[in-house]
């Protein structure tokens, strides 16, 4: 009996997402939440059944279940969720929206894509050569050729990324901002408005702190000098 985990009750759309899965795969026998919230222990969301804190996952054989996290308040809570679940041992679920095509696109562990999301060809989500790096991809996103996204990054809601942008470490960008092509969004950095193509993007909130090909300003040529008669040259 495979059972999947999903940490954390304040998503709905992680666990909408995993019961869309669900219906068209049967990965999982059933599906529960679990909160460090004690009050809400015993409730349910979405039809889904709250069933006890994080540190159950002790008691779960890692032959039988899967867990994902669905912390979303900030970047540092889910990065703080996410360590704290890999110390179970449990393995990380991907949890991708049947409707996405994935062709071309390389997964690490732990990442979640949305419904409507469109990946280009050469896309790198998170990093597969380690135990658990995790990143999320919004609905209705769309991400060119050759992107990364780095773990933990964030890619919101009707993102619109260019070609070959890198989405760093722990980087957030919010709903239906738009990257150009060849951008950089800095580990640990949060882009809360439009970046234009082969910027560098440092800082919470967001700044521009380098543009690729820039040229240097053009320093005026001095004026040449007048000599008089009679005056030294």
């Amino acid at each position: 009996m495979k059972t999947l985990y999903i940490c954390g009750a304040g998503n709905s759309e992680t666990i909408r997402l995993a019961i869309a899965i669900n219906r068209q795969e049967a990965r999982w026998d059933r599906i529960v939440l679990l909160d460090d919230d004690s009050a809400r222990h015993g409730q349910s969301l979405l039809g889904v059944e709250i069933v006890g804190p994080f540190n159950l996952l002790g008691q779960v054989s890692s032959d039988s279940a899967e867990v994902t996290s669905a912390v979303a308040r900030t970047t540092a809570k889910r990065w703080s969720a996410h360590r704290k679940l890999e110390e179970y041992g449990v393995p990380f679920a991907n949890l991708v929206h049947p409707n996405v095509d994935l062709l071309g696109v390389e997964l690490g562990k732990g990442v979640i894509v949305y419904q409507n999301a469109t990946l280009g060809p050469q896309v790198y989500v998170g990093d597969g050569s380690v135990v658990f790096m995790g990143a999320a991809i919004g609905h209705e996103s769309e991400l060119g050729k050759c992107c990364v996204v780095a773990p933990n990054g964030v890619v919101n809601a009707r993102v619109r990324l260019g070609d070959g942008v890198y989405v760093g470490t722990n980087a957030t960008i919010l709903p239906e901002v738009n990257v150009g092509a060849r951008a950089t969004i800095a580990a640990g950095s949060v882009a809360m408005k439009d970046v234009p193509p082969g910027a560098t993007v440092i800082g919470v909130p967001g700044k521009i702190v380098f543009m690729l090909n820039q040229k240097p300003p053009r320093v005026p040529a001095p004026e040449p000098q007048m000599v008089g008669l009679g005056a030294k040259p």
